[in-house]
């Protein structure tokens, strides 16, 4: 099991490969020696942890082919170890080692793991140096294009620059990349035409929402499409670049589809959601919309279509069918020709992967094996390859990807700040280029806040305080979501190293010691436990394919509440030491279980449905107690001595902290949060003082990526 000291296994090798007599070896462009401990390449060295070294040298010896876990696990540790184990060190190789599509390390559900080398055949990965005690030269690269000029936003903490690089041999490269909005306000969800000569995109600059814009991308003024008191948002250029469909989110109820002729004339409600607030649209071609949403919210998210005219028109139909438990397809993008559709597939908050489905025979393919969080999708203009801004080497970077999976994806440009949304068109990429915000706040009695933890420009959220007054909460300090730990008096640090995987939900024993926590593993989210005082962090209750969060101890630290999946349906579960096996304490349709201040009663909310319910901690009648909204959001609601506490977020936007008192007494205001964070992460810490998630603000600008010829 996981204990820390390697980053991937037992912090003493006992496989059958001995690091100290296996010959140095070319892998791609790296230099692998394993005696030393580290790889090379370009000048640059990255140290490789024994374990992570012994998992490579099992995938460059089986040349191509498919390792079993069992196989793993004989050969490279020589014990029986957990799949989060195995995990994590093929995590770590994809970070270090695929950060250019180059290397590649491929899941294979259910069986093993699979090296791929691109650009060469399995017999010829492994080469020996001709000089084994020299480093290669540096290899030579194209001349770099500066990121300059793009205000704060692409700004790095440490230098204020950065570099794209691109090798010999990459098509195509990027050849410019220029900012195409800095004003103060949020200009976000860009879109190109498809002649490559404009840009539309959704827009706050006017000061009452968000409206759509359209300008030319060799410059001159942007012109307001829209102007309606919702937020419209989420354009997308029809095939023959006529016209822009787009979403309108009202004050309440589900977002509704509409369609405006460019550069002018009146904007046509077109079709709406049944669940979803907002949505991305496609264009099927230049009669039919594609949109998601879910027909309730039991179901899964599926993609639909609606025509624009004839006796059909309006009526969502079906398009996709994704396999139950998971949460559902979005993000459409069709193909220029209009005959495949790509399309992200959610697994779980944080684990997605790209789907390309043949519009004509409906046959579907996945073409990446991220399980990773993905930000936006498009389609190059010639329709060769895919677009799609993913934290798959750990940062959320700019990604090549080949729609009929033939070779890896290519990294086309780091993640300075987060990328989220992208377009595409021509020869060109727009992409959103934004900076998250947040802070964790105390709130005094007198009314006032203090800080928690030292400010940061990232996003600093999901706290919890331990009896002893460590704070543990989750942040993108590093430039990946990581949990952070600050002792009293000490500036933060990380404690996990998961490098790009979706990683929340730190949640202290009552002995400070243990600290159980969240991130994905093999494309689920898994339950881990890390104990502070040897650094051991390890997988628990662990059930492949199932989805595990929400944890919660028990007042006297000997069980663990956690919800899951891995049944039908969701379900409260509780493991005990040795954290090995979990059994199942409700029904179906429970999402979030904590247990009260004195033990004596469990509080659950139920799955997508408001309320609080709470029943004896050692079982019982369940009885409903409030009607809190929001309840089944896990980050919106604390136990403490003097009852629940939780975020209201009413439809005009100004939340409120309300308190359920434990007593009896009815539901009350405490506390207003006029710039609360979404799932603000409502806490206690010891003296039974609330603490937030302060919401500080998202600066977005979009930047035009010009690809170069192949």
């Amino acid at each position: 099991m996981w204990d820390g000291r390697d980053g991937c296994g037992m912090g003493v090798a006992m496989g059958s490969i001995d690091l100290a007599v296996e010959p140095d070896f070319r892998l791609g462009p790296w230099l692998v020696r394993p005696s030393l401990g580290m790889a090379s390449r370009d000048g640059a060295e990255v140290k490789l942890e024994p374990r992570v070294l012994q998992t490579l040298i099992v995938l460059v010896r089986a040349e191509g082919r498919t390792v079993s876990r069992a196989e793993l696990m004989r050969t490279a540790w020589g014990l029986e170890v957990g799949d989060d184990a195995i995990g994590r060190c093929i995590g770590r190789l994809r970070a270090v080692l695929a950060i250019d599509g180059v290397i590649g390390f491929e899941t294979i559900p259910k069986i093993g793991y699979r090296l791929n080398v691109a650009g060469q055949a399995a017999d010829t990965v492994v080469e020996e140096p001709a000089a084994v005690a020299a480093a290669p030269a540096p290899a030579r690269r194209s001349a770099p294009y500066l990121w300059a000029g793009l205000s704060l936003l692409l700004t790095l903490s440490i230098a204020g620059t950065a570099l794209l690089l691109n090798r010999p041999g990459d098509a195509p490269p990027v050849a410019q990349v220029t900012p195409v909005t800095t004003d103060p306000g949020q200009e976000v969800q860009p879109a190109i035409s498809p002649g490559g000569g404009q840009i539309a995109y959704a827009s706050d600059r006017a000061g009452q929402g968000f409206d759509i814009w359209v300008q030319s991308l060799s410059g001159g003024t942007p012109v307001r499409l829209t102007d309606d008191p919702a937020h419209d948002l989420s354009p997308v250029w029809s095939p023959d670049g006529g016209r822009i469909a787009f979403v309108r989110v009202p004050s309440s109820g589900p977002c509704q589809l509409l369609v405006r002729p460019v550069p002018s004339g009146p904007e046509r409600l077109v079709g709406g959601c049944t669940t979803f607030r907002e949505v991305k649209p496609a264009w099927a071609d230049n009669d039919r919309l594609i949109f998601a949403d879910k027909a309730s919210a039991a179901e899964p998210a599926r993609l639909w279509t609606v025509a624009l005219s004839g006796a059909d028109a309006g009526t969502p139909v079906p398009l996709t069918s994704p396999p139950a438990g998971i949460n559902g397809d979005g993000d459409p993008a069709v193909s220029p020709d209009g005959k495949r559709l790509a399309f992200m597939r959610h697994r779980a908050v944080g684990v997605s992967d790209v789907i390309v489905r043949d519009l004509t025979t409906g046959a579907e393919m996945q073409v990446t094996q991220d399980e990773r969080k993905l930000h936006g999708l498009e389609w190059s203009g010639d329709g060769r390859w895919l677009y799609t801004s993913s934290s798959r080497a750990g940062d959320f970077g700019l990604w090549r990807v080949d729609p009929e999976a033939k070779a890896p994806p290519l990294r086309i440009a780091p993640g300075l700040n987060q990328l989220g949304r992208i377009g595409a068109g021509g020869d060109r990429v727009a992409a959103e280029v934004r900076t998250n915000r947040s802070t964790l706040l105390r709130l005094l009695p007198d009314g006032g806040t203090e800080p928690v933890v030292p400010p940061s420009n990232r996003l600093d959220w999901d706290p919890d305080v331990s009896r002893q007054g460590a704070v543990a909460f989750a942040s993108d300090r590093s430039g990946m979501f990581e949990i952070w730990v600050a002792d009293p008096g000490q500036v933060p640090s990380p404690v996990t190293q998961f490098a790009g995987p979706f990683t929340q939900s730190p949640r202290w024993a009552p002995d400070g010691r243990r600290l159980a926590l969240v991130s994905v593993v093999d494309g689920s989210p898994g339950l881990f436990i890390l104990d502070r005082g040897s650094g051991r962090l390890r997988r628990v209750a662990a059930e492949p394919g199932a989805e595990d969060r929400a944890p919660a101890w028990s007042r006297d630290g000997q069980r663990l509440y956690f919800a899951s999946n891995r049944l039908d349906g969701w379900r409260i579960w509780i493991t005990r030491p040795p954290y090995e096996q979990a059994m199942p304490i409700t029904e179906a349709g429970w999402r979030v279980a904590r247990e009260s201040a004195d033990g004596r009663w469990l509080y659950m909310a139920r799955d997508g449905e408001d309320g609080l319910w709470r029943q004896p901690a050692d079982g019982g009648q369940v009885e409903k107690v409030a009607d809190l909204p929001n309840a089944y959001d896990n980050e919106s609601w604390v136990v403490g001595p003097d009852g629940v506490y939780l975020i209201d977020r009413p439809g005009n936007g100004q939340a409120r902290i309300m308190l359920l008192p434990s007593d009896g007494g009815p539901l009350r205001a405490v506390a207003d949060l006029p710039d609360a964070l979404y799932k603000s992460s409502l806490t206690l810490d010891p003296d039974g003082r609330l603490i937030i998630g302060k919401y500080l603000g998202t600066l977005v600008d979009i930047v035009d990526v010009r690809m170069g010829p192949p």
